[in-house]
C-alpha cells in the first residue's frame, strides 16, 4: 500500500523489539517464552492512519521458553509443525484511530496454514531521535489469541492441561 501525506516506513528495529507471549498450564502455572527471529515494517502515517501499514513475519524454529524439551515439542506437529509451516505471519488491511495515542489493526493472521481475522489495538509510546542512531517510532501491543483456532492442539489430549488462549505482546 502506498505511504501518503507525511508518513514514514520504518522496518521493525529487531534489536529494540521483541515477540513474547505466555498461556496458563494446569490451571495456574504460567508459561512464558519468547521468537527470537522476526522480522518487518511498518508504515505509520500520525496524521492519516488509514494510510498506515504493519507487516511481520515469525520464524517458529526460533521460539524459546527457557527449556530446550519444550521447544522441541512447541515445533512439532500437534503445536506449530514447524517443518510444514515455518512461519507466523500478520498483514494490516486497515488502520483507525482508536484514541489519542491509540490505534485499532485490522489484518490477517497466519498460523499453521490457517487465516483468521484480528483485530489489534496498538498504542502509539511516541518518537525519540537518538544522536547518531535514528529516529524511532515506539509502539506496544498486548492482545489474545486462541490457538485452537490455528488448528494448534498440543497439550488438550488429557483434558485442558494448557489453556487455549495465548497472550502475545
Amino acid at each position: 500500500r502506498p505511504l501518503q501525506a507525511g508518513g514514514d516506513h520504518w522496518p521493525i528495529d529487531h534489536a529494540h523489539s521483541r515477540i513474547t507471549f505466555s498461556v496458563t498450564k494446569w490451571g495456574f502455572a504460567e508459561v512464558e517464552g519468547r521468537f527470537r527471529d522476526f522480522s518487518g515494517a511498518i508504515a505509520y502515517n500520525p496524521v492519516r492512519p488509514e494510510f498506515s501499514h504493519v507487516d511481520w513475519t515469525v520464524r517458529v524454529a526460533s521460539v524459546d521458553t527457557g527449556e530446550a524439551k519444550r521447544d522441541q515439542s512447541l515445533l512439532a506437529s500437534d503445536y506449530f509443525d514447524a517443518t510444514r509451516y515455518p512461519e507466523i505471519r500478520f498483514t494490516s488491511e486497515s488502520v483507525r484511530k482508536a484514541g489519542a495515542s491509540l490505534l485499532d489493526v485490522d489484518g490477517r493472521l497466519t498460523m499453521r496454514g490457517v487465516t483468521r481475522p484480528l483485530t489489534i489495538r496498538v498504542a502509539y509510546a511516541g518518537r525519540t531521535t537518538v544522536p547518531q542512531e535514528g529516529t524511532f517510532d515506539r509502539f506496544t501491543t498486548t492482545f489474545t489469541v486462541n490457538r485452537y483456532d490455528f488448528g494448534i492442539r498440543g497439550g488438550s489430549l488429557l483434558g485442558p492441561a494448557i489453556s487455549p488462549d495465548v497472550k502475545i505482546t
